[in-house]
């Protein structure tokens, strides 16, 4: 078995104390359970109408934005209570920030945690509206693997599908690709899943002239790689595929018919500003994808090894 990814500590980006269903937090301390790791539960709150501002401020004011950041660590202190496992060190921070993605990225980066966990907020509540301008600056600016998680239901024998694009690089692994399929594999173990590897391979439009040898050989040269990195990860070869098509409908595909519970892909930066821009692809699943999302950027992954249930209970009480 190759060497594993470490998760050995999560922040769970609360966007709402007081909402029921706390998808965020359930699925980080589920995950912290499985994988020997702490949590800090993080929330994050900015009203505009108890801002103030330099000229308009007050103690009135002042006072309020206390109360309201009292009422917000009361409410997310009874959340880790309510969710907390015994065996899992669960931790507690609220904040006024106004830059919400920003504060949530520099959090993550201060603890130094290996994965954050998000709720999609949306556009008016809604997620026929889709994501809100919070979820996509939150996605861009994460220094770590992101988990966009939709659902509430605990990670049971998941179908868990990564999706990787081993074009560009000759015959060598992209490290992107290896971190994907890396963590994926980890998941797998940790939550007794099954992982897929999938790569499209998107046919070039029919006024190019390509000859039908170069095309097998692009295919075999993908296929190769695919097995690759399955090997790499510690899975069968078998589980890799090639699928022809336009990447977003086919990966959509592939999640509704293989009843897939979480998407693992890469984001890829755009454009002359280093991480200005998450790769159109990995955009459009973003909004339409059913299932969980894992966004892993380059070089995002701390390597290390594994913490077990029994040695992270034996220093909790050490």
């Amino acid at each position: 078995m190759a060497t594993r990814t470490a998760l050995r500590s999560m922040l769970a980006a609360v966007a709402d104390t007081a909402a029921s269903g706390q998808i965020a937090a359930r699925k980080a301390i589920e995950l912290a359970w499985l994988f020997g790791a702490d949590v800090m539960l993080y929330h994050a709150c900015y009203e505009p109408a108890l801002a103030g501002g330099p000229f308009f401020d007050s103690a009135r004011l002042a006072a309020a934005r206390r109360d309201h950041l009292e009422r917000a660590n009361d409410e997310l202190h009874e959340v880790a209570r309510t969710l907390g496992e015994a065996r899992v060190r669960v931790r507690v921070r609220t904040e006024w920030q106004r830059n919400i993605p920003a504060a949530i990225a520099r959090m993550a980066t201060r603890e130094g945690v290996d994965l954050v966990v998000a709720e999609p907020r949306y556009r008016s509540g809604h997620r026929r509206a889709g994501l809100s301008r919070i979820d996509w600056e939150v996605a861009r600016l994460c220094p770590v693997p992101l988990l966009l998680a939709r659902s509430t239901a605990p990670y049971s024998k998941p179908g868990i599908l990564a999706a990787v694009d081993p074009g560009g690089h000759g015959v060598r692994v992209s490290s992107l690709d290896a971190c994907i399929v890396r963590l994926a594999a980890e998941l797998a173990e940790a939550t007794d899943g099954s992982v897929r590897l999938v790569h499209c391979l998107r046919q070039p439009d029919v006024a190019i002239p390509v000859r039908l040898t170069e095309l097998r050989k692009e295919r075999a040269r993908a296929a190769a790689l695919l097995k690759r990195l399955a090997r790499g990860a510690g899975l069968s070869p078998r589980s890799a595929r090639i699928v022809d098509g336009e990447p977003v409908k086919a990966l959509l595909q592939a999640v509704t018919e293989q009843d897939v519970d979480l998407l693992v892909l890469g984001t890829i930066v755009r454009g002359p500003i280093r991480q200005l821009f998450i790769g159109s692809t990995t955009e459009q699943l973003m909004h339409v994808a059913p299932c969980d999302l894992l966004l892993i950027k380059p070089d995002s992954i701390r390597l290390g090894r594994r913490r077990s249930r029994r040695e992270s209970t034996a220093s909790m009480t050490a």
